[in-house]
């Protein structure tokens, strides 16, 4: 393949009379075959080129120090900016670290997980018979994982463990400065574990008995920017970029749909029924299908990212990087875009990530005066518990509520109970484009 990047015969003869040219021959064409462009690898030779100069490859196995050693040797020897320098060095540790890995020479010590066994039982446990999802699992993982390896630390068994032991956990939690509710989230996860774990006999009895910071129910408020400020956030990039033209493709699905993260970036190419002009979401949080009207103007946008910007993949997502290789935006990635442009517009909210718009969608539908089940409907709500934290910033219905007679407030509520409904999270079709058509006509 280097009749791809060297034109003259003399070049690439001495190129491959190099030491461990043919091994980095194989780390190019392992790249390439991840989608990464041919300038992309074009502008690794140099590094490439090097690695023989600065690791020590007499050795069977190089360790990520003596990675990190070469890199700062490496970049000694070459004249750049502060800048430049740093991402260099950077470059030469990943391509560095990823080559040994695939020749299998990188030393790369394994960290066993303390009481790996127990840990996978309950994981497995979790899946198997509580049908967790993915991302429960994954912060059961986390969390616990972060418990036990403190308690190996401590040169404690699960035989031996304490309240005080876990307690002392907590408070060391606490001292990283965590909300209230982050700190709760950890002690839930704990006390199923030991619940599991009394069941088995690993640990003594009441363990599961943790205190957690109190949390009341719907103490706080939607922690989204205000609707004029989304309308701000689509105007600035309904520009030509090709980025500009793929966020706003996305940011407005948000908008309209009041989507999740995980539900935007996961769309894919057979969700969207174009003949019928449907949207599917599958609900990544309740594990369900709902099926919305598409909204013209959100189709417009779609459309326009597929024909002009998408690149050619084999992946079915509708939403990619707009590098190679191209692949699925990660949350983290798209969090920080939605951060990076709201800011970059000097816009006021107490969270500033992707859900802060989905609050800011319900937010604005209840002030056009559309119903919580509605809402609840077009959210994906299975209940409508989860929607009644909008109700606190509808100030005319609040007031409206505050002149009521006690005598009459007490019968409604008492009817309100006996006569509710479940909440179907798939909603009807008309409903549904009823409300994402209000939503869109606050975006124009």
């Amino acid at each position: 393949m280097l009749d791809q990047f060297f034109s003259r015969p003399a070049t690439i003869a001495r190129y491959l009379g190099s030491p461990y040219a043919a091994e980095r021959q194989r780390y190019l064409l392992h790249l390439e075959q991840e989608g990464r462009s041919q300038r992309t690898l074009r502008s690794l030779l140099p590094i490439l080129n090097s690695l023989e100069r600065h690791l020590p490859l007499q050795q069977a196995t190089i360790t990520q120090v003596e990675i990190e050693a070469a890199a700062e040797m490496w970049a000694t020897t070459v004249h750049r900016s502060s800048k430049c320098l740093h991402v260099g060095k950077r470059a030469f540790v990943f391509h560095a670290t990823n080559w040994l890995r695939l020749l299998g020479r990188l030393h790369e010590p394994r960290i066993e997980q303390p009481f790996a066994a127990e840990m996978g039982d309950f994981l497995q446990f979790c899946i198997s018979e509580r049908a967790l999802a993915p991302d429960t699992i994954r912060h059961y993982r986390l969390y616990i994982g972060e418990f036990l390896i403190w308690l190996d630390g401590q040169g404690k068994t699960l035989r031996r463990v304490t309240l005080e032991d876990i307690s002392a956990h907590i408070n060391g939690l606490s001292q990283r400065r965590l909300s209230r509710t982050s700190l709760a989230i950890h002690v839930a996860k704990l006390r199923n574990f030991f619940r599991y774990a009394e069941s088995k006999r690993w640990c003594g009895t009441g363990l599961a008995a943790i205190d957690a910071p109190r949390i009341y129910s719907l103490e706080s408020l939607p922690r989204g920017p205000q609707w004029s400020d989304v309308q701000r956030l689509l105007t600035s990039c309904a520009g030509d970029r090709p980025t500009e033209i793929r966020d706003h493709a996305m940011l407005l699905s948000i908008a309209v749909y009041g989507l999740r993260s995980g539900e935007v970036r996961h769309l894919c190419l057979e969700d969207i029924d174009w003949e019928r002009e449907t949207i599917h979401i599958r609900r990544s949080k309740q594990r369900k299908s709902q099926h919305y009207p598409l909204v013209h103007e959100v189709g417009t946008a779609i459309l326009r990212y597929l024909r002009e910007v998408r690149p050619r993949s084999t992946r079915r997502e509708i939403f990619l990087s707009v590098v190679q290789p191209y692949r699925t935006l990660s949350a983290g990635g798209f969090g920080a875009m939605v951060n990076k442009r709201l800011h970059r517009l000097g816009i006021l909210s107490v969270s500033y990530g992707p859900h802060s718009l989905r609050h800011s969608c319900a937010t604005h539908l209840l002030a056009e005066g559309v119903s919580l089940k509605e809402i609840a409907d077009h959210l994906g709500h299975v209940s409508l518990v989860a929607t009644q934290i909008y109700a606190k910033v509808d100030l005319p219905g609040l007031r409206e509520v505050g002149d009521l007679p006690l005598a009459e407030l007490v019968s409604y509520t008492e009817n309100s109970d006996r006569c509710s409904t479940p909440i179907h999270p798939r909603g009807s079709i008309e409903a549904l484009r009823s409300v994402a058509s209000i939503s869109l006509g606050g975006l124009l």
